[in-house]
């Protein structure tokens, strides 16, 4: 009988991916300022991410913020 292969035992609710459009937001706001506060790597680190992917959405962020300033 075969057996199903998962990368991560997580189910489907705890996935980025079937997070509601706000809940997303709220997530990258989150992990912009811990990064912004501890550093790229533990944050990604602490939102199983890659370091590249906090660097983007902080770059975002800030480019955002100076927008409005």
């Amino acid at each position: 009988m075969p057996t199903e292969f998962k990368l991560y035992n997580v189910s489907k609710k705890d996935m980025y991916a079937y997070k509601t459009k706000e809940e997303k937001e709220r997530i990258r706001k989150e992990m912009v300022e811990m990064a912004l506060k501890i550093g790229i790597k533990p944050a990604a680190r602490y939102y199983k991410t890659y370091p590249n992917t906090v660097r983007k959405w902080v770059k975002k962020y800030t480019e955002e913020k100076h927008n409005y300033k």
